[in-house]
C-alpha cells in the first residue's frame, strides 16, 4: 500500500542525534530530554566518540529506545558523520550531551516548518552545571532576527545570529549537500560549517522562544571559567584556521566567502582586541595592533545586522577606549562578563 504523503508531510521524521564525548554525568539528561518529546514521530540516536569515563554503561542502559553508535574517538566532525548516517530524518537536530530539549521543541520545529527551508534555530537557555538559569538566552535576537535568505548577509558579515549547535535543526536536504565532512579539518567546532552554510541551500526560520538549555560548566569549550586569558588565547589560536578552514569548506560546495571577513567578525575583533590589551607579549595573532583591530571593529560594526542603537555605540566606545588604555584599565575592561 502506497504511503499517505500528506500525513508523511504533516508529520515528518525528526532525528534528535545525542553527540557525546566523556560527558557521563550530564548525557542521561540530554537523552531523556530528546526521548520525552511531546511530537511522536521521533528517532533518538546516540554517539558516543570513543568516551573513556562511564559514558557507555549510561548508554546501554537505554536498551532499544535509542539507536546507539559506539566508534573509536575521532573528533566532533566525525561523530557528526556518524550520527547523520545512521539516521533517516526529514529534520534532524544534533543535540550536545550537555545541552538538553524541552517537551515541545521538536513540535514547535515541525509547526515553523515549510518546503525550502533550510533550518529551523531557536533559542537556548543559559544554564549551570546544576542546570540553574542564568537569566541568559543564546541568541539573544535583540535587534534582527534572520529569517528567510539570508545568503548576502552571510558573504557581508561572515555570520549571522544562530543559535550554537543545539538550537538548529536542519533538513535533511541541505544537510546532505555538506556532508559527509572532511574529518581531518573538523576534528572539533564541526557545527560550524552546518550552521554558516545550510542557508545557502534554503531559507532560515528563527523561533523567538527557549526551547532548550544550554549549559555552561567546566569542561565545554563555551566557559567563562579558568584564568581569563588562557582562555582568550586558545579561543583566538584557532582563529585564522577557522575562517580559513570554512571557506574552503564553503568553496568546495561553491559558495563564495572571504576569509577576511569570516575571521574578522565583531566578536572575534572583541577578543582579539581584549588579549593584545590584555597582555601584548603573549598575543598569540602576529601583525595584530590596536588602530588596525580599532578600524576592523569598526567596519565589523557598520555590517553587523542584529544590533541595536545603543548596543552599538557601547560597542564603539568601547574598542575606542581600548584602543588607548593603558594595559590596567585594559584588563578591567576587558574583563569576562564582557
Amino acid at each position: 500500500m502506497a504511503p499517505d504523503l500528506a500525513t508523511a508531510f504533516e508529520q515528518p521524521l525528526v532525528s534528535i542525534i545525542v553527540i557525546n564525548y566523556n560527558y557521563a554525568r550530564f548525557i542521561r539528561s540530554a537523552v531523556d530530554s530528546a526521548l520525552g518529546q511531546t511530537y511522536p514521530n521521533v528517532e533518538v540516536i546516540v554517539v558516543d566518540d570513543g568516551s573513556t569515563d562511564q559514558s557507555r554503561e549510561v548508554i546501554e542502559t537505554y536498551g532499544a529506545r535509542i539507536s546507539a553508535v559506539f566508534k573509536r574517538n575521532g573528533g566532533h566532525g566525525s561523530a557528526l558523520n556518524a550520527g547523520f548516517a545512521a539516521s533517516r530524518g526529514d529534520l534532524v537536530i544534533f543535540l550536545d550531551a550537555d545541552d538538553e530539549l524541552l517537551p515541545s521543541a521538536a513540535a514547535e520545529v515541525v509547526a515553523a516548518w515549510r518546503p525550502g527551508i533550510a533550518k529551523v534555530q531557536f533559542q537556548l537557555e543559559m544554564v549551570d552545571t546544576n542546570r540553574a538559569p542564568m537569566g541568559v538566552r543564546v541568541p539573544d535576537f535583540e535587534g534582527y532576527v534572520p529569517n528567510g535568505d539570508i545568503r548576502k548577509l552571510i558573504q557581508r558579515c561572515g555570520a549571522y545570529p544562530t543559535a550554537p549547535s543545539s538550537g538548529n535543526a536542519f533538513s535533511r536536504a541541505a544537510l546532505e549537500k555538506l556532508m559527509p565532512l572532511d574529518e581531518q579539518d573538523w576534528t572539533a567546532v564541526a557545527e560550524k560549517p552546518l550552521v554558516t552554510l545550510t542557508p545557502f541551500f534554503g531559507d532560515v526560520v528563527s523561533l523567538r522562544k527557549s526551547l532548550g538549555l544550554y549549559r555552561i560548566h567546566d569542561t565545554n569549550e563555551s566557559n567563562l571559567g579558568g584564568p581569563y586569558l588562557d582562555r582568550l588565547h586558545r579561543r583566538l589560536t584557532g582563529t585564522p584556521y577557522l575562517a580559513e578552514t570554512l571557506c574552503k569548506t564553503a568553496k568546495q560546495k561553491g559558495i563564495d566567502l572571504d576569509p577576511r571577513v569570516v575571521g574578522s567578525t565583531l566578536r572575534l575583533v572583541k577578543m582579539r582586541m581584549s588579549s593584545l590589551c590584555t597582555d601584548p607579549a603573549t598575543h598569540p595573532i602576529a601583525n595584530d595592533d590596536r588602530f588596525g583591530l580599532l578600524v576592523a571593529g569598526i567596519k565589523a560594526l557598520l555590517r553587523e545586522p542584529d544590533l541595536s542603537a545603543r548596543n552599538r555605540m557601547a560597542s564603539a566606545v568601547w574598542l575606542t577606549m581600548m584602543s588607548v588604555s593603558p594595559r590596567r584599565l585594559a584588563a578591567y575592561l576587558s574583563a569576562p562578563s564582557r
